[in-house]
């Protein structure tokens, strides 16, 4: 076939179609398009062009090409995908079957349109969305049964005997009736739909065919057969089945994670994720379910009239590999770092979400928490963190900088904000893992901007409540110091930042503020901890003034005393009192507390790490990737800077013994090798890398008496022996 000249315009030959009603909520419509070579070759390209409101799953001769497509929009902007369809053309009669979804709800995670939508263009093989496009809704899809989950979407509630004769939908031959001619709705673009964008990350991958997977069978006398499915891991699964039933039998598909519960303030909640109601039609029953649903173990239950020919699922996840390998000397931390990966991976998505499992939201707090992790473990994946930061600068109105976006309902939280803000937050992994100046340069002044919605007192600055104020687990915070010293690391990031950027206008402002806080907090000392409340101290609090710097010498070694003693911190914090014990050079308590603290989570079946310590709420919680960091830059002592250009290596063997770790870096690749004895340590570092690498040996963090320096690494193999 002749290849046509695209046009000038995105989707300027398509339309936007649907079936007859656009604006039905939780919608359901199959759509086909045939086409035909007839004895020619087909072409080795055929790029395509697709967008969806909400999602869609697309297969070319019963192949699928695309999985949950159609990226999450958010209020301000929508976005279509490109595939190339070439590899499953044939000779003859070839077919596109698309599925697509219409939620017509929100959530946390999403902004759906007033009215349904798809469009889809392929200039190789001039094929636009119209009319030609034949259309079925499919009425299996029954009104939806509630939920309390927060994400948008419906919980499945299928009636197998109205899904018409779809059987044969991939089949081109077959004229199914049913199918009429599309509903055009509108050229692109319309006021509806909006305009679109490609989406900035890549298309999910997922398993080419179902899995059809081995089960375990139970019975119980009033609820029937239960099968039982353990997957390899927890994971993000569409179910797939095959059974032969009477009619109107109801199946149940669930997971161990449909139900989820509450935690910090919100324990006495459980959360319902969605799940299927499928009602059998007599004989064969072939399903399909094309909702994302996630856990360790995937539940059918049904009567026992019930005939199970084939149980299973489709995988779908992040497209993007780890690039770091890692190994530490500890069975322990090696199976809590698996668990963090993994963790991470099923958290990102159309954003980084604080959990798969009840919200799939971003939260500047946990988000700041997951990017720096994700730098290191998916170095593919970093545009997932551009995109994120582009959701909070789209959604900043008053320069606020809000959480839950894109989403239904923007909340602003000023502790996270002020942890996105610090060195160590979601600003400061972009800064320290990109050299792209040029966003923070834009959004400098609307970042400062926000800082400056605090007001400011004799004594510090004043708590602002924003949305809500929220800091941690709730219980024995100090808010005061909390939010005085995560503000002060505010300042200070953006002070340096301004330098970085070549913009001095808020200098003088923030170093005012940064000397009104300094001497607030040396205020709360009284000779064992910092605080302003009488009956306690709060190892957040002290972190985050020891992590800025306001800790004199002879008050490092109490600061460390009290937070090796002190345990409110939940795991959204845990990791600033780990890095405030390494800042005050008492990195083997750092380790002493990970080790105490993750004993219960190292020893579980889990192949995730939840909420809490000890279990409660989520299984799978994205701030828990801080125990990526914590090995490769605490316990590692590897420290990447300004673009990945300046990288310090600081191996302290109170922490770790032996190590390895190889990263990904934007400056290139770096391998690190630790082999250590009490009498001789061998370090080993392959430096790939264009940026200025340096290699710090101290006594106090070999353990025995060397000479103190620092070594400027030469690119390739770096080897010494202490």
């Amino acid at each position: 076939m002749e290849k046509i000249e695209e046009p000038t315009v995105l989707f300027g030959k398509s339309k936007w179609i649907w079936a007859a009603d656009a604006t039905k909520k939780n919608s359901n419509v199959i759509m086909r398009r045939t086409f035909s070579f007839g004895q020619n070759k087909p072409p080795q390209r055929a790029f395509c062009r697709a967008a969806c409101d909400t999602h869609y799953y697309l297969f070319v001769n019963g192949n699928a090409v695309v999985w949950n497509g159609g990226f999450n929009r958010s209020e301000q902007r929508a976005y279509y995908d490109e595939f190339d369809i070439a590899n499953y053309l044939t000779k003859g009669d070839n077919i596109i079957v698309v599925f697509c979804q219409y939620y017509g709800n929100d959530g946390r995670d999403l902004v759906c349109s007033p009215r349904a939508g798809f469009i889809f263009e392929c200039n190789d093989l001039d094929i636009y969305s119209d009319s030609s496009f034949m259309v079925y809704e499919n009425e299996a899809f029954q009104t939806p049964r509630s939920t309390n989950c927060c994400y948008a979407g419906f919980n499945v509630n299928y009636d197998a005997a109205h899904e018409g004769p779809i059987q044969n939908v991939y089949d081109p031959a077959y004229n199914i009736t049913q199918f009429k001619p599309a509903t055009v709705l509108a050229s692109y673009p319309d006021d509806v739909l909006g305009v679109v964008s490609l989406r900035p990350v890549p298309l999910e991958k997922f398993s080419p065919q179902p899995v059809i997977a081995k089960f375990k069978k139970t019975t119980d006398q009033f609820d029937g057969d239960t099968y039982i499915i353990t997957l390899p891991r927890e994971m993000r699964v569409t179910p797939y089945m095959e059974v032969a039933g009477n009619g109107q039998e109801v199946i149940t598909i669930t997971t161990d994670r449909t139900e989820c519960m509450g935690c910090f303030g919100d324990e006495t909640s459980t959360y319902k994720a969605h799940s299927v109601k499928y009602t059998t039609k007599p004989t064969l029953n072939v399903y399909e379910g094309m909702l994302p649903m996630v856990g360790s173990v995937l539940y059918f239950t049904m009567p026992r009239t019930v005939k199970v020919v084939k149980l299973g699922y489709r995988e779908l996840g992040f497209n993007t590999m780890p690039t770091l390998s890692y190994q530490a000397d500890c069975e322990q931390l090696d199976k809590l770092f698996a668990k963090a990966v993994n963790t991470l991976y099923q958290s990102m998505g159309s954003t980084l979400m604080d959990t798969p499992e009840r919200e799939r939201t971003m939260w500047l707090g946990d988000a700041s928490i997951a990017a720096r992790a994700l730098y290191l473990v998916y170095y593919d994946a970093a545009p997932l963190v551009k995109k994120v930061l582009d959701d909070i600068i789209e959604y900043s109105d008053d320069d606020t900088l809000y959480s839950c976006v894109p989403g239904n309902v923007p909340v602003d939280i000023p502790s996270h904000g002020l942890i996105a803000l610090s060195d160590y937050g979601i600003f400061g992994a972009y800064r320290n893992h990109t050299t792209d100046v040029d966003f923070l340069r834009v959004n400098y002044e609307k970042l400062c901007n926000y800082i400056m919605k605090w007001d400011m007192t004799e004594h510090g600055v004043a708590l602002r409540d924003g949305t809500r104020r929220w800091y941690d687990n709730l219980y024995n915070v100090d808010e005061l110091l909390l939010e005085n010293a995560l503000y002060y690391n505010s300042c200070k990031f953006l002070k340096e930042l301004g330098s970085v950027v070549g913009n001095n206008d808020y200098e003088e402002e923030l170093d005012d503020r940064m000397v009104n806080i300094a001497e607030f907090i040396e205020s709360t000392w009284d000779g064992l901890g910092y605080t302003t409340r009488e009956d306690c101290y709060d190892d957040r609090a002290n972190a985050f003034v020891a992590l800025s710097g306001l800790i004199p010498d002879d008050r490092k070694a109490a600061v460390a005393r009290l937070l090796s003693a002190t345990v409110s911190a939940s795991p959204y914090m845990e990791w600033a009192v780990l890095q405030a014990l390494c800042a005050l050079g008492r990195c083997d308590a750092a380790r002493t507390r990970f080790d105490t603290r993750y004993s219960v989570a190292a020893a579980d079946e889990s192949t995730t790490l939840g909420e809490d310590f000890n279990g409660y709420g989520t299984h799978c919680q994205s701030y828990q990737s801080a125990v990526i960091f914590e090995a490769i830059e605490l316990f590692g002592g590897i420290s990447v800077k300004d673009g990945a250009s300046k990288i310090t290596i600081t191996p302290d063997f109170t922490a770790t013994h032996d190590f390895r770790a190889e990263l990904k870096l934007a400056s290139g690749a770096l391998e690190v090798r630790y082999k250590y004895s009490p009498t001789k340590t061998d370090i080993i570092i392959d430096n790939r890398t264009t940026a200025k690498v340096e290699l710090v040996i101290a006594p106090e963090h070999i353990g025995r008496t060397v000479d103190r320096r620092t070594i400027v690494l030469n690119k390739g193999k770096n080897k010494f022996s202490v």
